[in-house]
């Protein structure tokens, strides 16, 4: 049984201010996709015995991160728990769900954000595992002679996040508005995390935020890092973890348990284990060892933390990402 951490003292929510970012497409696609084929892709079977191993789609975007899983499969942890998984890369936590939904994907990596966006908006998403907690690997960047020297100068920029309604902004929301600036004044440009360099260094972006391993690059580039984001009203704060579906959850809690167990055991091989990750992230990324021997290493953490992720959920509220209070609680799978 996963770990469900109970760290107690919540946050009061502040005043509301509101998020200047629209929300409702990202809202249609992941109501459409809920349209779609609600068949699993897994056999149904438990995790192994003697009807043999359960076939398994997982879904994970490329990042450092998401070694978690790629670590599993290379390592043979998936195989010891019973588990034949497919390993399938996605563009993205808010794109993965869709596809999770529509039964395309058994279980798939995704950011936290999304995850409550989803469920929130009434769509069957639920976490059965953390992944990584915010830390060092994520940074809001600026070009090197950018007039910006902390969080209270960004009144006014242009800032580029991978989506609107993502684990990102609100991070950036939060360290923004606790240094006093009016979050109104914020423009969010979407841009993918590649991409995302070439806009600061062309002027037609004022910052970007970057994950490892797109920080090391952009560091390397000559882009500085101007905060930390998960810092001051969001230390600690997960970003993202697995998730699967209410039925898929419900119907086979054997193979969640087992996905769980091999999780674990890649997490212990690859905390604090660079020379790892080095062989490990350009087999399935395009990064090259050299940028991962400097990239920031993730925090990997398999807990579900239940407090912080409500401290997510009224802040989305806050920023109007959601529209009515949400228990985190009813979509975490024990």
């Amino acid at each position: 049984m996963i770990e469900v951490a109970d760290r107690g003292g919540s946050r009061p929510r502040r005043s509301p201010r509101r998020f200047a970012g629209a929300v409702l497409s990202s809202i249609a696609v992941l109501v459409l996709a809920a349209c779609g084929s609600s068949a699993g892709a897994g056999d149904g079977g438990g995790g192994g015995g003697e009807a043999g191993p359960t076939q398994l789609t997982v879904g994970y975007f490329p990042l450092v991160h998401t070694a978690t899983a790629v670590e599993a499969q290379e390592a043979g942890h998936f195989a010891d728990a019973g588990l034949d998984v497919e390993l399938q890369q996605t563009a993205g936590g808010a794109q993965a769900i869709p596809s999770l939904v529509a039964g395309e994907l058994d279980i798939t990596y995704g950011n936290y954000t999304s995850a409550l966006l989803a469920a929130q908006q009434g769509l069957p998403v639920r976490i059965i595992a953390g992944n990584d907690v915010g830390a060092d690997d994520h940074a809001l960047m600026v070009a090197p002679d950018a007039p910006y020297q902390g969080p209270a100068d960004l009144s006014g920029a242009r800032i580029a996040v991978v989506n609107l309604s993502n684990i990102g902004t609100i991070a950036i929301n939060a360290v923004l508005e606790d240094a006093g600036v009016d979050i109104s004044t914020i423009q969010y440009v979407e841009l993918p995390f590649p991409d995302m360099a070439a806009a600061l260094s062309s002027g037609n972006v004022d910052a970007i935020w970057q994950v490892e391993p797109f920080q090391a690059s952009a560091l390397a580039s000559g882009a500085r890092v101007l905060f930390k984001m998960f810092e001051g009203p969001v230390e600690g704060m997960p970003v993202a973890g697995w998730l699967t579906t209410e039925q898929y959850a419900q119907e086979h809690p054997d193979v969640i348990e087992a996905f769980r167990t091999a999780l674990d055991a890649s997490i212990t091989d690859l905390d604090g284990n660079r020379e790892r990750l080095v062989e490990l992230v350009p087999t399935y990324t395009k990064v090259p060892a050299p940028v991962v021997e400097q990239v920031a290493l993730p925090d990997f953490d398999a807990t579900v933390d239940v407090d912080q992720l409500q401290k997510m959920a009224d802040l989305m509220l806050e920023y109007d990402v959601i529209d009515e209070e949400f228990d985190v609680s009813s979509i975490i799978v024990q």
